[in-house]
């Protein structure tokens, strides 16, 4: 199967974060947010858009292209707008909508859908996408949870009722992170960067942790390490042999 033309593609998604994030000061996103259709941000923003995409594209029989995304643009942003929030779910929607756009004009204009279709299937309908959809799952909060029943002894001699000892779920964040990168290394056979990174978060997890009295701290946080790491390890091994 030929492989998918993705040069307009390419194009099309540098001048969207061009001119979404870096020709967009956080002072125009926040106006525009507030005070939707009546912010003059809001047009200059879709202007830019515009002006943008003529630029990298740089072939004005794509007029109509860059018409239908730029309007789209503003429509999107102008729905964005009468939320009046701005918090990490709707900053992902927006993004995803206005992926969605380019990605769906990208094929109708390149006339690629059928051969786009074709791929995405062929890659859903193996059995490695699946192993490997299953591995990273298994890896986020599930493992979480195993390991906090694993050590809930430990933190309930710590901290006891104490909620203050940290900021609010970021140890269960930085596990899932590190093991998702960890089996990421693993499967595409970096093994060096792993000690890499166990160098990196020795340095900002223990380097608070001087006095004796961090006896306890010390011990508990290099167990959740080790359980951590070694639960990503035995995954990616394991995956790396099923999809071999």
């Amino acid at each position: 199967m030929d492989a998918l033309n993705v040069d307009l593609l390419l194009k099309i998604l540098v001048a969207h974060f061009l001119s979404d994030f870096i020709l967009q000061p956080t002072k125009w996103a926040t106006e525009k947010n507030k005070h939707g259709f009546k912010s003059w941000h809001l047009y200059i923003h879709v202007l830019i858009t515009a002006a943008t995409l003529f630029i990298f594209l740089w072939n004005f029989k794509l007029w109509s292209l860059v018409l239908i995304i730029s309007v789209l643009h503003f429509i999107i942003d102008l729905i964005k707008s009468f939320l009046q929030r701005t918090n990490i779910l709707i900053f992902v929607t927006d993004q995803i909508f206005h992926l969605l756009i380019i990605i769906t004009v990208w094929l109708v204009y390149t006339n690629q859908s059928d051969k786009f279709f074709d791929l995405l299937s062929s890659f859903i309908n193996t059995s490695k996408f699946w192993w490997l959809l299953l591995a990273y799952i298994l890896l986020t909060i599930p493992t979480s949870v195993l390991i906090g029943k694993m050590t809930k002894k430990w933190s309930k001699e710590l901290f006891g009722s104490n909620k203050t000892k940290g900021l609010e779920n970021a140890g269960k964040w930085i596990g899932i992170i590190e093991r998702v990168l960890i089996f990421t290394f693993i499967i595409v056979n970096q093994l060096s960067v792993i000690g890499f990174l166990l160098a990196a978060k020795s340095v900002f997890r223990f380097g608070d942790l001087k006095d004796s009295t961090d006896q306890k701290k010390t011990e508990y946080i290099i167990i959740g390490t080790f359980i951590s790491f070694f639960f990503a390890i035995i995954m990616g091994l394991i995956i790396q042999q099923i999809i071999k």
